[in-house]
C-alpha cells in the first residue's frame, strides 16, 4: 500500500495505512505542541532541526552531514514511505518533504489540510512527548533539485528556465519589504501559494490547479525554481507542481532571504505582465 501512497493525501487515507511498517508519520511541530497533541504513532521534528541560517538569511539547506544526523535521530528510515504533517497550514512539513526530495529520498506525502484535516475527520488524538529515534538515514543531494544564487545568476536569460514567485503579490512588488529590498527575481512569475489552496485550506483539484497553473504560462517544458521569502511556501509550490506531473522543478533554500539581502543581485519591482491574479 505505501508504494501507492499519493503525494497529497487525505486524513481518512492515512488513518488506513498508520499501522503499516513501510509508512512513517512524522510531525513538523515543537516538542511542546506536539506533547498536547499527534496522530498516534508519529515522529516529531522542528523546522529549525532541518534548515540552516546565516542571519540576515534563513531557509539554507544544511549539508549532508547535518540532514543525516537529525533524520537518523529523528528515528526516519530510508525504506519507509514518509508522511509529513503540520500544523501551520502545510508550508512546513512541505519544506521537510522537499528537504527529503532533495536529499534523495522521493517516497513522500503531505497529509493535505495538516492536523486541521485530521480532527476535522473526527481521527483520534494522543498525547505525550515525543520519543528519542534510532535509525540510520542514508542522504544524497540531489542537484537537479536545488537551485542556489549562483545556479540563479547564471540562468536569468535562460530561455528554459523560469522562476516562480509564490509570495503574496505585495511582496512581489515590492510594496512589502522583508529583507534588505523589496521586489522580485527578473522574470519571475507572481503566483501567490494560497491560490493553490481551496477555502478550506487544501489542496485544489487537479483540473483547477492545471488551469491555474496554465493561466500564469507556467510550462512543464521549462526547468522551473520556486522560491519565497525562506523557502516554506515554495516548498509546497514544489510539490504541486511534482504532483501535476511537472518532471523539472527546483526549490531555492534561504530564496529571497538571500536574493534580497545581497546588494549584488538584479532585482525588479515592477508589477507587469507576468503578475496574474
Amino acid at each position: 500500500m505505501a508504494e501507492t501512497l499519493p503525494l497529497f493525501i487525505d486524513a481518512q487515507t492515512l488513518n488506513s495505512v498508520l499501522d503499516e511498517a513501510g509508512v512513517q508519520v512524522v510531525a513538523v511541530d515543537s516538542a511542546h505542541d506536539y506533547a498536547q497533541a499527534h496522530i498516534p504513532g508519529a515522529l516529531q521534528i522542528s523546522m529549525a532541526d532541518f534548515t540552516a541560517s546565516a542571519p540576515p538569511v534563513a531557509g539554507l539547506l544544511p549539508d549532508e552531514a547535518a540532514l543525516r544526523e537529525v533524520f537518523s535521530d529523528t528515528g526516519l528510515r530510508n525504506d519507509a514511505h514518509i508522511v509529513a504533517y503540520d500544523r501551520a497550514g502545510d508550508g512546513q512539513a512541505a519544506r521537510l518533504l522537499y528537504t527529503l526530495d532533495a536529499m534523495g529520498h522521493g517516497a513522500i506525502s503531505l497529509l493535505d489540510g495538516g492536523l486541521g484535516a485530521w480532527h476535522a475527520a473526527g481521527l483520534p488524538l494522543e498525547n505525550g512527548a515525543p520519543q528519542a529515534g534510532a535509525s540510520t538515514f542514508s542522504v544524497e543531494r540531489q542537484p537537479d533539485r536545488i537551485a542556489d544564487k549562483a545556479w540563479i545568476q547564471a540562468h536569468l536569460d535562460d530561455p528554459d528556465t523560469a522562476f516562480l514567485d509564490v509570495r503574496s503579490a505585495a511582496e512581489y512588488a515590492g510594496d512589502d519589504v522583508r529583507s534588505a529590498r523589496g521586489g522580485h527575481i527578473p522574470g519571475a512569475v507572481s503566483l501567490d501559494w494560497n491560490l493553490l489552496k481551496g477555502p478550506d485550506g487544501r489542496l485544489r483539484p487537479r483540473a483547477e490547479l492545471l488551469q491555474l497553473i496554465a493561466s500564469h504560462d507556467i510550462e512543464s517544458e521549462r526547468d522551473i525554481v520556486n522560491y519565497c521569502q525562506s523557502h516554506v511556501r515554495s516548498s509546497y509550490s514544489y510539490l504541486v507542481l511534482k504532483y501535476l506531473g511537472f518532471d523539472k522543478v527546483r526549490g531555492y533554500p534561504g530564496a529571497w532571504s538571500d536574493w534580497g539581502n545581497d546588494d549584488s543581485t538584479p532585482v525588479s519591482r515592477n508589477t507587469d505582465a507576468a503578475t496574474r491574479q
